[in-house]
């Protein structure tokens, strides 16, 4: 008997689940509607002591990622060596499957993902421009940089950027046979003037790396990590509480300072400190305080964030790169990146950073013995996990010394303060009393936790409703462990498509695509 269109839809929907499941179990699978999101979950970066470290969300974007390619142009391997360097880099990526999808308008949610993305990568090749999609949302990404100064990185597969800014050559020729599809002449013009910038800028260009195109994809991730990470070390001025905690840093690690600034650093042994506390409570909003204040007092200093994330290798990558100051360092393995981390800097003064560790196997690659640092190095660590601090090796001569600092819930006084900061914009609550016995109520149940304090605050602010803050309220109670309630009514919609790829999961992600198209 011959099944119906809908019949077969629903047979290959269950076969695509199950191969997931098999093959990509850290994919969620969900629909490109703008009521669904797509994606595996990514390790949320820690929130800090009045806001969120993730430089995306900081920035008020969703996504770190945007991919904008012309999927029948670009060689799936290439792609899946690059979806695999942004995983490992722990980068949460979006993306539009422009070959699966009928019509030629870009979409509403593809375009709201753009808009919610901190950084476009567009793989400009040959037939890229006969691709209305693929122009429009380039505008799109173009928009982004002028109004809110997203990144864009161009990467230039078997074109020049002067084929690009000029409209020459094969991709020149693309281009001509787009605009004899009734393109009007408005959005021509708005297109050459969007090639012509995007040729101008600052990118790869793939015909330098041929047959090395996963070399190419590490680069580029760790080009895309660095961005991030720089944007994210910035912290809000709305700190509450954190002075005590800067101070007590500062002696632990022997900096001596002066009318707020850090002077000095004090003494040849290697010293760490390892910034312990639940989630939640602003370790790594510190540990970026301490670092922004003190690493110029250092020959090299690197922050590495979100290690639990990232794949070893990654880190290790970036250390290297950040403590040499180089665009990239190639590994074969993380036993190979270990032996050069061991090597390269006994005699340099760095200041280390490792933010989210958990395993003691994150130690031993990245800075196992403190004789691997030269004299008067420093290392800041942030984890739930105090055990691991146990793995640094110390030296039979106490070479250094590691010390614990622990960051406790705040208390109720600074809980309230930060709570006005973000739901009223000022530091107490206004002269209304259903709201002023709202926030305090709302802060107890929240237990002094700033990441939860700040989101709920932050939602609040925007839904400034009686009855949703009463609704906020009972839900808080009914989760007392962690403060963490759904958001109520009103809050902000599902995002759209988006998943932290890997190259197992490419086929299924596109089949979902695919079969979702409502």
């Amino acid at each position: 008997m011959a099944l119906s269109p809908l019949a077969w839809r629903v047979m290959i929907t269950v076969v695509v689940v199950a191969l997931s499941l098999t093959f990509a179990p850290n994919l969620c699978l969900v629909s490109t509607s703008a009521h669904d999101a797509c994606g595996a979950e990514k390790k949320r970066r820690e929130p800090g002591s009045s806001s969120t470290s993730s430089s995306s969300s900081r920035f008020g974007c969703k996504y770190d990622v945007y991919l904008n390619f012309r999927g029948t142009d670009i060689p799936k391997v290439f792609v899946d060596h690059l979806h695999r360097a942004l995983a490992d880099a722990g980068i949460l990526v979006c993306k539009d499957v422009d070959e699966l999808r009928p019509g030629a308008d870009i979409l509403p949610e593809v375009e709201e993902a753009i808009k919610q993305s901190r950084i476009s990568i567009a793989i400009l090749s040959t037939d890229y421009a006969s691709s209305k999609r693929c122009l429009d949302e380039l505008v799109q990404m173009w928009e982004c940089r002028e109004s809110n100064e997203q990144t864009i990185i161009p990467i230039f597969y078997d074109i020049s950027p002067s084929d690009v800014r000029n409209q020459a050559g094969d991709f020149g020729e693309a281009f001509s046979l787009r605009k004899t599809r009734g393109a009007d002449s408005e959005n021509i013009e708005t297109w050459r003037q969007v090639l012509r910038q995007i040729g101008g800028l600052r990118g790869h260009s793939a015909n330098l790396y041929k047959g090395y195109e996963a070399q190419l994809a590490e680069e580029v991730a760790l080009s895309v990590a660095r961005k991030l990470r720089d944007d994210g070390l910035a912290v809000t001025d709305k700190l509450v509480g954190i002075d005590h905690h800067v101070e007590e840093m500062m002696r632990k690690l022997d900096v001596a300072s002066s009318e707020g600034q850090a002077t000095e650093v004090r003494g040849a042994d290697v010293r760490v400190v390892g910034i312990c506390g639940e989630p939640g409570v602003g370790k790594t909003t510190l540990a970026k305080v301490v670092f922004k204040e003190m690493h110029k007092l250092f020959e090299a200093s690197s922050f590495l964030e979100c290690i639990a994330s990232k794949e070893v290798r990654f880190s290790q990558q970036m250390l290297i790169a950040d403590l040499q100051k180089l665009e990239h360092v190639p590994l074969e393995s993380s036993d190979e990146g270990t032996e050069k981390i061991a090597s390269l800097f006994g005699n340099r003064k760095v200041l280390i950073v490792l933010d989210d560790l958990d395993e003691d196997e994150q130690i031993n690659a990245l800075a196992k013995k403190l004789t691997w640092f030269g004299p008067g190095s420093r290392i800041i660590v942030t984890t739930n996990t105090r055990e691991v601090l146990s793995a640094f090796d110390v030296g039979a001569d106490d070479h250094g010394r590691v010390e614990e600092h622990e960051v406790e819930p705040m208390s109720d006084e600074h809980a309230l303060q930060l709570f006005c900061e973000h739901a009223f914009q000022a530091p107490a609550i206004p002269d209304v009393p259903e709201y002023y016995g709202l926030s305090r109520e709302i802060v107890e149940a929240i237990r002094g936790i700033p990441s939860d304090i700040v989101r709920h605050a932050s939602n609040l602010r925007y839904n400034m409703d009686i009855d949703i803050w009463k609704s906020t309220l009972e839900s808080l109670r009914k989760h007392p462990k962690d403060g963490q309630a759904l958001p109520p009514q009103g809050g902000a919609p599902h995002p759209p498509a988006v998943y932290a790829p890997s190259p197992a999961g490419e086929k299924v992600r596109e089949l979902v695509s695919f079969l979702c198209i409502p």
